[in-house]
């Protein structure tokens, strides 16, 4: 059946995708993405749970004037004191270094943003990360870390993880617990 997320979705099949633990990913046109990208953050704000929903994009999302590492804190109730120790924790978990810090925003990659992106929503305890179409920018290696990085996210940090993607590779990768296909 092919259908738009916006079109045919009930409250209870919102709830379906947002199982923790769970890597879901919807294979769509690209034409749709961003539709239902937009409809999703607007669906997931007004759902009656107490889940913490948090987006990895493509571009960069950090705010200009604040240091990387005070961008990752946004929204944090850590205390400055284990800011450091921690923020090196979650880097060892994602695979970065601490010498990232060192670099401008505009000196980041693509695939050092998205991983500072999960690093953030990591830090501030997202329960469910919606992923948009990020795939396409990565080289075939960045996505064979990424992929099972997040499943990774999924299965011990208990996050329920949705991948938008018109990648048919993405979609069925043995790392996603779920694929819909609209398109």
């Amino acid at each position: 059946m092919n259908f738009t997320l916006a079109q045919n979705w009930t409250e209870d099949s919102f709830k379906e995708l947002f199982q923790q633990q769970h890597m879901t990913v919807v294979l769509e046109d690209q034409s749709s993405i961003q539709a239902d990208f937009y409809f999703l953050i607007d669906k997931t704000f007004s759902m009656k749970q107490s889940m913490a929903v948090g987006f990895i994009l493509s571009e960069n999302t950090f705010l200009p004037y604040l240091s990387i590492m005070d961008n990752l804190f946004v929204g944090s109730s850590i205390k400055e004191r284990n800011k450091k120790k921690t923020l090196n924790e979650w880097f060892d978990y994602v695979g970065l270094t601490e010498s990232i810090l060192n670099k401008s925003e505009e000196q980041l990659t693509t695939f050092e943003q998205i991983k500072l992106q999960l690093v953030q929503l990591l830090l501030i305890e997202k329960d469910i990360i919606i992923i948009d179409d990020i795939f396409q920018d990565l080289s075939i290696g960045q996505r064979q870390e990424l992929l099972p990085l997040l499943q990774k996210i999924a299965k011990e940090k208990q996050k329920a993880i949705l991948v938008l993607t018109n990648d048919i590779q993405i979609a069925e990768s043995p790392y996603m617990d779920k694929v819909i296909k609209t398109a």
